[in-house]
């Protein structure tokens, strides 16, 4: 309360957070991410449809999308590590870092809305188009992503701080929701609105390019209150500079990082069955809304606001849930249970009929509980296994570990879990086009793709939550970790200190 008070009677100090210990985030800096996060996540909702214009629109077959998927794998596959372990080498400092995400802001949002063009090209043309803007934008990209876990990691050596700011970023795009959802109400009140697909979703995307680069630039406002590159000035001036095989070495030591790695392998052929947006269009009942036709994507939207409810109410006391969880390996864990049991629930629920779908809407509603909490719990895994990797080896890792995991993550969501999702469509028969022409998908469609909306992720947590198991960690190592730092690096400033006094002039 006494915090509230001063910051209603001295907003602008309260704001920059004159009062606070020096290693805690101020509030500015907090606002600035959950404001770079609601515009990132707004222009997200429109370039994140991506897939749904491809095969909706410009009806380009599956499996060609997945051609261009492999294309870009192979390069990602080349590139990442090296990329990653390279910036872990070379220790950029907080200025260079801001400069990577600066330009990157501007590059990467730019390719986003160029691979989306259509201009009357043949699907060919289309999946051309959007392997050269992604493999042009990779390097970059993966720069950024690294680029943007160093800046965090900086922000504080605490890692409840840490996750302070993870809490309010997940604000900042909860915020932003009706934003980056009206492509979808839009869509499904077409006859009311009289837009088209191309334009709903392009055209949107075009109008909040700005918001998207917006949200690639704020983050690099934040203070930088821990900065490794004067740590590593030092270990290289004692020629300590590693070698590319000691950058991956040291990685041994992140006992999440393995699991991660190995849980994403197993599940790297697992099917994505691309925006959710195609399951409602295709297999939700339609309605009527005060007269007028509802299709099944203003139906997901409305799902998704009363299913969302309650973790929109839990955002702002994720990292509190999590401490009450045992910490966030445990938090992750009973997210990953839960996600086994109400998929399966969902499974046999179906949605069919009224009271079938509630039931659904109520288990989606614990899984977006648990979808909010696992993200801030993530981060703070993440970040106090990159400390506990400097406090072994005095190297940080963010570089080759994000690599790595970003690596995983687009070979999963982009190009092989997209190219098994994508070859099963073309095994239902799937087209695309069909609301524009008035009929209906293929019955093999209709009758399987619910089964693998729901199974699939059944299957994939049962991995990630066998890969977890092995990990052993508690809230108590990871504090032990926080201040055995903080003491080896105020050791190190005090001899650097009397080091520059014994050399200064007399």
């Amino acid at each position: 309360m006494g915090h509230l008070r001063e910051g209603m009677r001295h907003p602008l100090r309260w704001l920059r957070g004159e009062g606070i210990p020096s290693d805690h985030v101020t509030p500015w800096e907090l606002l600035l991410n959950a404001v770079s996060q609601a515009f990132g996540t707004s222009s997200d909702g429109y370039t994140g449809k991506q897939d749904f214009l491809f095969k909706e629109v410009y009806h380009v077959p599956p499996n060609l999308i997945s051609l261009g998927g492999v294309i870009s794998s192979i390069w990602d596959g080349v590139n990442d590590p090296l990329v990653g372990s390279w910036m872990d080498r070379k220790r950029f400092g907080s200025q260079a870092l801001r400069t990577i995400m600066r330009i990157s802001a501007v590059t990467g949002h730019v390719f986003n809305i160029i691979q989306m063009i259509d201009g009357g090209m043949s699907p060919l043309q289309h999946v051309v188009l959007l392997t050269a803007c992604k493999m042009a934008q990779d390097i970059i990209g993966t720069m950024d992503m690294v680029a943007g876990k160093k800046i965090v990691a900086g922000i504080s050596p605490i890692t409840q701080q840490r996750g302070r700011v993870s809490v309010w970023k997940a604000m900042g795009g909860q915020v932003a929701w009706p934003i980056a959802n009206a492509a979808n109400v839009l869509m499904g009140f077409s006859s009311v609105f009289h837009l088209t697909d191309y334009q709903i979703i392009f055209v949107g995307a075009a109008i909040l390019l700005p918001f998207g680069i917006l949200s690639s630039f704020l983050p690099t406002f934040v203070r930088q209150r821990v900065d490794y590159s004067q740590e590593a000035q030092t270990e290289e001036a004692r020629g300590k500079k590693r070698s590319l095989a000691e950058t991956f070495q040291v990685l041994k030591y992140n006992r999440y990082f393995i699991a991660n790695t190995v849980a994403n392998f197993i599940t790297v052929f697992s099917p994505n069955m691309g925006d959710e947006t195609m399951i409602y269009r295709y297999l939700m009942p339609h309605m009527k809304l005060f007269g007028k036709d509802m299709g099944g994507e203003a139906l997901l939207v409305f799902k998704q606001m009363l299913a969302g409810l309650p973790s929109t109410i839990l955002r702002p006391f994720n990292r509190q849930l999590i401490n009450k969880l045992g910490g966030p390996l445990r938090a992750q864990q009973i997210k990953t249970g839960m996600d086994i049991v109400l998929n399966l629930v969902k499974f046999f629920a179906g949605y069919k009929t009224w009271p079938r779908f509630c039931l659904v809407m109520l288990c989606e509603s614990l899984l977006y509980c648990g979808v909010n909490w696992d993200g801030v719990a993530q981060d703070m895994l993440t970040y106090e296994f990159y400390d506990y990797v400097e406090l072994q080896t005095g190297e940080r890792t963010e570089g080759v570990t994000s690599a790595v995991d970003n690596l995983f993550t687009k070979i999963v969501t982009n190009n092989i879990g997209l190219a098994t999702g994508n070859a099963f469509l073309a095994w239902t028969g799937y087209k695309g086009g069909y609301k524009e022409a008035g009929t209906r998908p293929p019955k093999r469609y209709l009758n399987y793709m619910w089964p693998m909306y729901t199974l699939v992720p059944v299957l994939d947590s049962s991995i990630w939550m066998l890969a977890r198991s092995f990990v052993k960690w508690k809230p108590e190592d990871g504090l032990r970790t926080e201040r055995a730092l903080t003491e080896r690096r105020a050791a190190t400033e005090q001899a650097k200190a009397e080091q520059e006094r014994e050399l200064a002039p007399t």
